[in-house]
């Protein structure tokens, strides 16, 4: 007695040592130095409880060695316990199905126990897993029981210190249940008591929490700025606690408030930042959450690659949170929890029926020995003959009611068991249902698995069209037989399909002319359809129509009907609710992808059309360069013909003359005057040509180029175009041409389309900075080739304005631009990096520094 003591006497300061946050070190010494296996349990507890968050792995690892030193010793009530830490381990790591196992059985040993104490912590426990899985319907019943059970404790063992901390923790979580439900008032309730407990208490632990719910109820009665700052204050006091999972949900608090006020930028900042904290931590739910709300974030910005990442990391966290296994983990471990509850209420019978039987027997021998003591007294006989009828017929009514207690009990278990097995069957076709995208194969497989379920004479499948206000019916099938394709109008509102549509509610029918006054007020046959084969379809009797939901939104419905009455029970109506939200998940996800295949259909078509204006683009700022290099061989071809005409007028002359050297003289400087002609005519067509394949819309073929003289010509284009622009400008061109380079073989377009771009990037760079430099500055564009360890490089190099660091992982990015709007497209050095790095195999590195100038090299293999 005296070690069970001192152990709820140091389990008892766990509290407060955990705020104290010793660190893990000193409590890994204390364990190896541990003498006693009570010393052991204390460290392997406070390791567990220190661990549960930041690591919970190493959480479980402690809570089961403690687990197993306390069923060593006995200690039952520390058992306990050790599970419900293992449990808690679990929930952070969003396993909620081991989770909920190992609460339940910590909620049995304390039962055993009628240990209050730890049955409201439990219950508290449980009731917050299901508020994280988000079935706020069944945390509800467990949050409310633990409040009562812990304010019985603190009655009766008067311990207000503690009834103060486990109330807030049990508050926290009513308020969050209540908060998520819609409920503001009653969740604004609760939390601020829990947000004064915490406060006086100066529980670390918890405020932050309060606080970002405390936002949202803010949020809920249109408060903004007070959500907003409630939400500030909770990530600081989390992170001063190191508490990553309420971190990131105050950080996606605070995204979802920018998104709703439409501030897209601080909504995507605060988002990443929540992924980030629930990533580090390996909070699943957590990420799962921010993953959601960036894939919407981004999907409304029309940013697909974005939208796409975020989309993957969602699928990722939900397959790892709600896998089919665990699915089924969940609901079986609830099947077991009522049926073991049912036990109890059945041993509890079994138990008063036998202390009746033995009142029973009691009251037997009292009428014998009535009997015998009055056995020649009449009048008494008869009194006792009279009793004794009475106590039969007594007899006789109880057994009567418990054998028909006993075969309630048998058709409960027989029940239990076929749902049970349904569940088997229905997490199995979920999985079957939602494993594909194409939607045909969706609408089959349902078809197929309701027939092996239920009567389903008559089967549809509708989707809802909003803009349209018309159910279009997919798939229907009337005895193995199809429906031609058909819409139903939502015009006429005495349709049983349109009831369902527009109240997001089920229509439970077993005789259609008794019950369909329940949905709509008049009921007549649509003739709205023929089957294939041209027969007309046959009016049902029974019939179910489903909502189709996803996210409170109606997507579509789901019927099945039979020609005979009475068809369906309540069982058939759960499966088929199962069901429908299985394939509104599966539809919604084809859907989806369907929606992302156009638009990355779209994207691609759009990315070559601005691949091809850019091209475009930058042949209209070839323009005036060309112009002067065409210039230059037609003046001197228009100079060359002006004197070949004058000589051969000379030639005549001499020649009339009889001057025969003259006349070979002069023919002479005419043929060196046809060669420079001819020589400049083919540099013009040259100029020509280059031009003409830079506008090409593809990619030509490669060929052995001349990388110095492709440099040289586009060198001088770019700079005669950019002075046709601004006559003021100026600058000096170096040119370092290794004379030895080797011919490379390259798409020659391309790379005149690469040297294009960084020689106009250049001359903007130093332009921008004459026009506030001194007099002293002298604008420079260096341009070197040379060749190193296989490869061969292209440096051009000038004293410009250079680069922020702050953007220079920016610049190869589709659209991004330091020029002003209509001076730059943003795709130039994205697309020099796609010709250089995807067509050609090679590398673009940038070195610049502020103020002083910028250097791109540009590496291709030569072979």
């Amino acid at each position: 007695m005296k070690k069970i003591a001192i152990l709820t006497l140091l389990l008892f300061t766990l509290f407060t040592a955990i705020a104290q946050k010793k660190q893990i070190d000193t409590l890994r010494l204390a364990l190896s130095k541990a003498k006693t296996d009570t010393m052991r349990y204390v460290a392997l507890r406070k390791l567990d409880m220190a661990y549960y968050l930041p690591n919970p792995d190493s959480s479980i690892i402690f809570a089961q060695q403690g687990y197993l030193l306390a069923k060593k010793n006995n200690w039952v009530v520390n058992q306990a316990r050790c599970l419900n830490g293992m449990a808690n381990a679990y929930g952070t790591l969003a396993d909620y199905a081991k989770s909920i196992s190992f609460y339940f059985k910590a909620l049995k040993i304390a039962r055993e126990l009628n240990d209050l104490y730890e049955m409201s912590l439990i219950n508290d426990n449980i009731g917050a897993t299901y508020v994280q899985e988000q079935d706020y319907k069944k945390a509800l019943p467990y949050l409310r029981l633990a409040q009562t059970q812990t304010n019985a404790f603190a009655l009766s063992h008067k311990l207000l210190f503690i009834h103060k901390h486990n109330r807030a923790v049990i508050y926290v979580n009513l308020g969050e249940c209540y908060m998520y439900m819609h409920q503001a008032d009653s969740a604004e309730h609760y939390l601020n008591i829990c947000y004064e407990d915490c406060k006086n208490l100066n529980l670390t632990d918890m405020i932050g929490a309060a606080q970002r719910d405390l936002g949202e109820v803010a949020i809920e009665k249109g408060n903004k700025a007070g959500a907003l700052q409630l939400f500030r204050q909770a990530v600081i006091n989390d992170k001063a606690v190191d508490d990553g999972e309420n971190s990131s949900i105050a950080y996606l608090s605070t995204a979802n408030l920018y998104h709703k006020f439409r501030q897209q930028d601080s909504a995507e900042y605060y988002a990443q930042k929540a992924l980030e904290a629930a990533a580090a931590g390996k909070f699943e739910q957590d990420v799962l959450n921010a993953g959601k709300v960036l894939y919407a974030f981004y999907d409304e910005d029309h940013n697909l690659p974005q939208a796409y990442k975020y989309f993957k990391i969602t699928t990722a966290a939900k397959d790892s949170i709600y896998s089919q296994d665990k699915v089924k983990q969940l609901l079986s471990l609830d099947f077991d929890e009522k049926q073991r509850l049912q036990e109890i209420e059945a041993a509890k019978t079994e138990n008063r029926n036998k202390v009746r039987f033995y009142v029973l027997l009691a009251g037997l021998a009292v009428l014998l020995l009535l009997v015998v003591i009055f056995w020649f007294a009449n009048k008494q006989r008869k009194k006792a003959y009279n009793l004794l009828q009475r106590q039969k017929q007594e007899t006789d009514l109880q057994r009567t009611k418990v054998e028909h207690t006993l075969v309630e009990l048998k058709a409960t278990q027989t029940q239990l068991v076929e749902s049970y097995n349904s569940i088997s069957v229905l997490s199995e076709i979920g999985k079957e249902i939602t494993s594909t995208l194409n939607l045909d194969t969706i609408l089959n497989t349902v078809y197929e698995k309701v027939n092996e379920l239920m009567e389903a004479s008559v089967f549809g499948i509708g989707i809802f069209i909003p803009e349209e206000e018309s159910i279009d019916y997919r798939m229907a099938i009337e005895d193995g037989k199809r429906y031609m394709p058909y819409r139903r109008k939502m015009d006429n509102k005495n349709q049983l399909p349109v009831w369902c549509i527009e109240n997001n509610k089920e229509v439970f029918i077993n005789n259609v002319r008794k019950e369909y006054a329940n949905y709509i007020s008049e009921y007549t046959e649509v003739d709205h359809a023929r089957l294939d084969d041209g027969s007309k379809f046959k009016s049902p009797v029974s019939l179910i129509y489903l909502p189709l939901t996803v996210e409170e939104k109606v997507i579509g419905l789901i019927t099945v009907q039979s020609f005979r009455e009475g068809a369906y029970t309540q069982q058939h109506l759960d499966i088929l609710k199962t069901l429908a939200s299985y394939t509104s998940a599966a539809l919604y996800n084809a859907n989806s992808f369907e929606t992302l295949q156009a638009t990355v259909n779209e994207l691609q078509l759009t990315q070559k059309q601005l691949i091809q204006s850019e091209k475009m683009a930058s042949l209209g700022e070839l323009t005036a360069g060309i112009a002067h290099e065409i210039q230059n061989p037609l003046n001197f071809v228009n100079n060359f013909s002006e004197v070949s005409i004058e000589l051969l007028e000379e030639l005549q002359q001499e020649a009339k003359a009889g001057h025969n050297a003259d006349v070979i003289s002069i023919a002479g400087d005419i043929s060196k005057n046809l060669e420079k002609i001819n020589h400049h005519g083919k540099r013009a067509d040259s100029i020509v040509k280059g031009m003409l394949q830079h506008s090409q819309s593809g990619s030509g073929a490669k060929a052995p180029t001349n990388i110095n003289a492709l440099a040289d010509e586009y060198l001088r284009l770019s700079y005669h175009g950019l002075r046709s622009k601004d006559k003021s400008f100026n600058a000096e061109m170096v040119t370092y041409f290794d004379e030895k380079l080797p011919l490379i073989n390259v798409i020659p377009q391309d790379i005149g389309r690469v040297m294009l771009n960084l020689f106009n990037n250049a001359f903007y760079a130093i332009s921008k900075k004459q026009k506030t430099a001194g007099a002293d500055y002298k604008p420079e564009v260096t341009v070197t080739t040379l060749t190193e360890n296989g490869s061969l490089l292209i440096k051009v190099k000038d004293n410009g304005v250079g680069i922020p660091d702050a953007i220079k992982e920016k610049i190869m990015q589709p659209f991004f631009t330091t020029k002003p709007t209509g001076e730059g497209t943003g795709l130039g050095l994205s697309l020099t990096y796609d010709m250089v790095v995807k067509g050609h195999g090679g590398s673009i590195q940038v070195d610049s520094v502020v103020g002083e100038g910028s250097e791109f090299m540009i590496s291709l293999p030569v072979n």
